[in-house]
Formats: structure tokens, C-alpha cells, sequence
């Protein structure tokens, strides 16, 4: 049973974290120029007020999901306060570098060296306009609070709508004989917060870069239940069929479509008959049409080269497409959840 100081401790804890970040967009802009006006038409946006009441009506859902008892309430999850303010520090310190990039003053300048040899060449690019894109331990230490800078405060409730169908799935079924896939776990931050809710689940994470899974690894800490593996996501090293689950977030809009199909097909390959397949990742157009214009402009804001594809495309189309049957879909704020079980 939750009680009222549960419900207090989760709504302070997640309305600070929201301050946090929201302080830190509005310090951002200051520091940053215009952005650079689009030069294309673009659909319908939210007002600021409309967006605030959609992300409180998220963790509200959140918090009833929570008071049913399908999963438990999250606990904080980051480095000690000294770290935090460093990395703040590093953010702040790295945003005329994004802003650069953003205005056309810094191109190509992907750090040289052995960790990126054989990565495959749509991924050594700055995406988000980042620095070092995704090949560095600093790239590592500021992308969380560059994503949640971006969505303020948002990026780990979105994340987290993964639960709900994968807590109606795990419905009477014993956790520790479970395993699951998290497939471009980044820094880790899905898998530590399923770790935490589910601790006896047997987890892997899967990603490319070497420093977001030594940050991945710091974040959950040493545990034999959670296994951390460098690889790609269109040849996932597991047989077919071998998995109870398989989760992802924020993944499928950074691939390029031939990708995208791939990494999808490997999903419903290596999961069982049953399984469940989440993916957490952007809204498209049409699921919330009077937010198109959002759509519209992140990937002239922010470097998406693959995003105006995805889009524009159905999530649950390309899903069937490789197999999976849709069975369950939410829109979270700016991101959807789309669940589905293998077609066979």
C-alpha cells in the first residue's frame, strides 16, 4: 500500500527535477543565439501552458500506475551532488560548442582514435549537435542532462511508460526466470530503473559506444543481474527466440530506415513465442496533430538526420512489417510507447 508521504516524496522529487532542468533550458537559452529560423512551413505547436499540463498529467499517470501496484515508486537515480553540479557545470560549459554546430561554425570534428573504428558511418555524426557525438567518456557524462535539459525533466517518465505493459505482462509470471533486452541502452538509465522495480529480472544491455556503457555501468552499479555488451543492434548476438522481453527507448528515430528495418526484424527474432516487445521513442505525426510543428522543427534544431523519415512513418506499421503484433500504444508527452508480441 502507498501512502500520502509516498505520493508527497514521488510529486517533490519529480517537481524538483522538473525545476531543475527547466532552470537550466531558460540559463541555456540566454547563453545561446537565435535559433535559425526554418526556411520550410511548419504545422501547429502547443503553447507553453498546454505542454506543462500534458508533462503533470504524465506523472500523474505515472503515480496511479504506481498507487495500483504494478510497479513501485522510482528512487533517485544519479550521481552524488558533487558529481551533478560537475556535470552541470560541464553542460553548461559545452553549449556554445552545441550552438556552433547549430549556426554552421563546427563541422565534422568527431574525435579520432580507436574506439570508433568499425562503428557503422551514420553513427559517427554529432547528433543532438553534441559534442564528440557519441564516442566519449565527456559525450557520456552530459547526455542525460542534455536530454532532460531538452524535455525538462520529462526524458525518464517517458522512459519509464515501458512499465506498464511490461508490468501487465509480467502478470503472475516469476521475475527471476525472466531475462530481457534493453537494445541501445545509452548511459543506462531504462535499465536501472527496471532493475530497481523488478530486482530479481536476469537484464542485458546492448550498445555501441564503449563510454555510454561505462556510464551505463556506473549508474546501475555492480550487479550479476544486469549484463552490459558492446555490439550493434542489427545483429543482436543472442539466438533466435531465447528472450522473454525485449525493450528500447529513444533509439528507432537516430537509425536510418534500412537500419531501422534490421534492428526491428532482430527484435522479433530473438524473443520468444509470448514475449513482449516495448519500444519507447518520439511521437509521430498525427499522434498528436496540434504538436506537428514540434515535429516539424526538432531536426532543424537539433541534428536528427533520420528523424523527418521517422516521423513521418508509423511505428506500428514498420513493427508488423518485421513480425511483431501490435497489441498496446500510449503517447507519453513527446515520446509514444508501442508494445507489441511476436506474429508467431
Amino acid at each position: 500500500m502507498v501512502s500520502t508521504l509516498d505520493r508527497l516524496t514521488y510529486a517533490a522529487r519529480q517537481t524538483a527535477r522538473v525545476a531543475w532542468y527547466a532552470g537550466h533550458y531558460a540559463a541555456g537559452r540566454r547563453l545561446l543565439k537565435p535559433m535559425p529560423k526554418p526556411d520550410f512551413p511548419i504545422g501547429p505547436t502547443p503553447s507553453r501552458a498546454e505542454m506543462t499540463a500534458d508533462m503533470r498529467a504524465l506523472f500523474e499517470r505515472e503515480w496511479q500506475d504506481i498507487a495500483a501496484g504494478l510497479f513501485p515508486a522510482p528512487r533517485a537515480r544519479g550521481p552524488e551532488p558533487a558529481e551533478f553540479l560537475r556535470r552541470s557545470l560541464l553542460y553548461f560549459r559545452d553549449l556554445p560548442q552545441v550552438d556552433a554546430r547549430r549556426h554552421g561554425a563546427l563541422n565534422g570534428e568527431l574525435p579520432p582514435g580507436q574506439q570508433g573504428d568499425g562503428l557503422p558511418a551514420y553513427y559517427r555524426q554529432n547528433f543532438h549537435f553534441q559534442s564528440d557525438g557519441w564516442l566519449s567518456d565527456h559525450s557520456a557524462a552530459i547526455y542525460d542532462t542534455q536530454v532532460e535539459v531538452l524535455f525538462t525533466g520529462a526524458a525518464d517518465v517517458m522512459r519509464r511508460r515501458a512499465f506498464r505493459p511490461l508490468a501487465q505482462w509480467m502478470a503472475g509470471r516469476n521475475q527471476r526466470r525472466l531475462s530481457g533486452l534493453d537494445v541501445g541502452c545509452g548511459t543506462g538509465r531504462l535499465l536501472a530503473f527496471l532493475h530497481d522495480a523488478w530486482p530479481g529480472l536476469r537484464l542485458t544491455g546492448l550498445d555501441l559506444s564503449a563510454p555510454y556503457l561505462s556510464e551505463a555501468r556506473r549508474l546501475i552499479g555492480r550487479t550479476a543481474r544486469v549484463k552490459l555488451i558492446e555490439g550493434a543492434a542489427e545483429k543482436l548476438p543472442f539466438e533466435d527466440g531465447t528472450l522473454d522481453f525485449v525493450v528500447s527507448s529513444f533509439l528507432m528515430h537516430e537509425l536510418p530506415p534500412t537500419a531501422r528495418t534490421e534492428v526491428l526484424a532482430e527484435m522479433a527474432r530473438v524473443v520468444k513465442p509470448g514475449g513482449l516487445v516495448v519500444i519507447v521513442d518520439s511521437i509521430q505525426k498525427g499522434d498528436q496533430p496540434q504538436w506537428d510543428g514540434l515535429i516539424d522543427l526538432f531536426p532543424h534544431y537539433f541534428h536528427e538526420p533520420y528523424y523527418a523519415q521517422y516521423a513521418n512513418g508509423s511505428l506500428e506499421a514498420w513493427g508488423e512489417a518485421a513480425g511483431l503484433k501490435p497489441i498496446a500504444s500510449e503517447r507519453a508527452f513527446l515520446s509514444k510507447v508501442a508494445a507489441f508480441t511476436p506474429s508467431s
